[in-house]
């Protein structure tokens, strides 16, 4: 089974709002909201709902202060078909520290792969899916990744 969990803020994220602005000094003008969060996903034996629960236990994770967790199957649409999500990640390492963490010093043995990266959520007035698409793609390659070490996929 595969799990996506996406974790946000509960406080303002003052990185997004400064990546909003920023994208609007870039003429991104029909932008009208941004949504940053962390994404994981995982490879995992067991019960869908047994195992997101506990992951989102996991303090490395989610920090039950300060968070909160979304968990869904992997595949499963989406709720808001006109906002794009774009999916931010290193290159170099998908996350085999996590999943070292996970399944050794937390005995999280039943998850057998494990990635992360940044989405997010543009909401965009265009007339269109496809210009939504064009825009947010523009974005993610000015702004929201870094080409030398990041790679980016509309998800």
């Amino acid at each position: 089974m595969e799990i996506e969990m996406t974790v946000e803020l509960l406080v303002p994220d003052t990185t997004a709002i400064t990546t909003f602005h920023t994208l609007e000094r870039m003429g991104f003008s029909a932008l009208k909201k941004l949504k940053r969060e962390d994404y994981y996903r995982f490879s995992a034996e067991g019960d869908f709902a047994r195992v997101s629960q506990d992951l989102g236990k996991v303090d490395i994770i989610v920090n039950a202060n300060k968070h909160r967790y979304k968990a869904k199957r992997a595949g499963e649409a989406e709720e808001d078909p006109k906002t794009v999500r774009v999916l931010v990640q290193d290159t170099d390492n998908r996350d085999g520290g996590l999943l070292g963490t996970l399944q050794e010093r937390l005995g999280f043995k039943n998850i057998k792969t494990a990635e992360r990266g940044v989405l997010w959520s543009l909401d965009f007035d265009v007339a269109s899916k496809e210009a939504a698409l064009k825009q947010a793609t523009e974005a993610a390659e000015k702004l929201l990744s870094n080409r030398h070490y990041q790679e980016f996929r509309i998800i």
